[in-house]
């Protein structure tokens, strides 16, 4: 095995094949940021716009790429009925980042549960017609790979301006520093909560139509991610989007060079494990340094 190409393989296909991941990553880390509890029902956001994709693909009969707007949207109204319905009351409670996590999975296991009533246990696959493929740096790439990549920058660009050069974004960073504070100075938390909750479950959304479009859609397809989107946010910081796409990417490098030597579950594992270690080890330089 020329360890050259191996190498070339796994950084080419590895930056393209975490695009889905750090598109779901930048919007969990947005709601981590904002609310400050892990959200382990945004799994269902990401499994909610694979579905309803691959329904208009399927069902409707429209392209593929004509189904990636709708959806997305669709998933991102998923997001801000959940805050308002269940998050949000339970935060006008005062339930702390422990029940709200409780919450969030019951949440998840309803909504997946749901999902299976409607969808069934079938794996469901796109209708995508022909695939074109191109090569970069010798590897092939397909089109959906290039369109996920290309959603991914523009993303995280869009959410750069959106939470640093606007007013939205400073009253977004304001409501996280200190609600009470920023409710003083007149900002309404409902209203900026919600564009944060759509813009993340938008996110999510597009992620589950590129993960289901590389392989097929399930009920399980968000909550198989979820660990792993966790780590990704803790890794590379709460709130901080560059972190998100960084470690995102070096996700998917380490996986996808992983998987030339060892199967693909154990490649997952194998990265869960190294995620561990190294937040230990953050861990403990950080107690050093204190």
């Amino acid at each position: 095995m020329d360890l050259t190409s191996v190498l070339i393989d796994s950084l080419v296909l590895g930056v393209f094949e975490a695009a889905p991941l750090i598109l779901a990553a930048m919007g969990f880390t947005l709601i981590f940021y904002l609310n400050r509890f892990i959200n382990v029902a945004y799994a269902e956001n990401i499994t909610l716009g694979a579905y309803a994709a691959v329904f208009f693909n399927t069902t409707l009969g429209l392209d593929f790429y004509l189904t990636i707007v709708p959806s997305a949207l669709l998933s991102g109204v998923v997001s801000v009925l959940a805050y308002l319905l269940v998050f949000r009351p339970a935060l006008r409670r005062g339930l702390g980042s422990a029940e709200l996590i409780v919450l969030s999975v019951g949440l998840s296991f309803a909504i997946r549960y749901a999902a299976r009533l409607i969808f069934g246990i079938e794996l469901y696959l796109f209708d995508t017609g022909p695939i074109n493929s191109i090569s970069v740096l010798g590897t092939g790439v397909t089109s959906f790979q290039l369109v996920a990549l290309a959603l991914v920058a523009t993303f995280a660009v869009a959410l750069y301006l959106v939470i640093f050069k606007t007013n939205y974004g400073e009253r977004m960073r304001a409501l996280a520093g200190n609600e009470a504070l920023a409710q003083v100075s007149g900002i309404n938390p409902t209203k900026v909560s919600i564009l944060i909750w759509f813009i993340a479950g938008v996110a999510g959304g597009l992620a589950g139509i590129f993960y289901g479009v590389f392989s097929f859609v399930h009920a399980d397809l968000g909550w198989s991610l979820i660990l792993i989107i966790i780590m990704i946010t803790v890794i590379g910081g709460i709130g901080n989007v560059r972190g998100a796409v960084v470690v995102g990417i070096g996700a998917g490098i380490l996986t996808v060079l992983a998987t030339q030597f060892i199967q693909p579950l154990y490649a997952q594992i194998l990265l869960l494990v190294l995620f561990i270690v190294v937040l230990r080890v953050t861990r403990a330089t950080s107690m050093a340094r204190a």
